[in-house]
């Protein structure tokens, strides 16, 4: 066995959560939740991958290999952190996609998005993820780095 058996080919790092695709792939659950947040095709051959389905198997195979390599406290670590930047990715994604559903066919200024959220991480996360959505699920007028930049949903003539 090796290091690379275990390995994510999208952070290149030991499986946190592993989740397998429809084309039989296999990467962390974060990885690929936020690939699959810009785009809708497998990081390694580009095939439709359906909806991740966490892989159980390859999850205790990779915890046993972590155990038997002594890196257990880094891995952990590692896995604390991934759920929460997984929290904060579905956070940010639920304000922006609500907001924006609630007014459909309307614009925001992405500061309304962030004005009555008190957790400075997650603004900066709906932040992260407005600029990451753009081509994607939404549309802009205006500098992406401001917080005055008005957003829409991105309208289907536009796609």
């Amino acid at each position: 066995m090796h290091d690379e058996d275990f390995c994510c080919a999208v952070c290149l790092d030991f499986f946190i959560e592993p989740c397998i695709i429809k084309c039989g792939h296999s990467f962390c659950h974060l990885c690929i939740e936020s690939h699959l947040n810009i785009t809708e095709k497998c990081p390694l051959c580009r095939a439709f991958p359906g909806n991740p389905i966490k892989n159980r198997q390859l999850e205790s195979l990779t915890m046993s290999y972590i155990s038997f390599r002594n890196l257990s406290t880094s891995y952990y670590e590692r896995m604390k952190s991934n759920r929460k930047k997984l929290v904060l990715q579905q956070k940010a994604l639920l304000i922006i996609y609500t907001e924006l559903s609630d007014k459909p066919g309307q614009s925001t200024e992405l500061h309304n998005l962030v004005k009555n959220v008190q957790d400075e991480e997650l603004k900066s996360e709906i932040r992260r993820q407005v600029r990451q959505q753009v081509g994607i699920g939404l549309e802009h007028i205006g500098d992406l780095e401001g917080d005055t930049v008005t957003i829409r949903l991105k309208s289907s003539s536009s796609k």
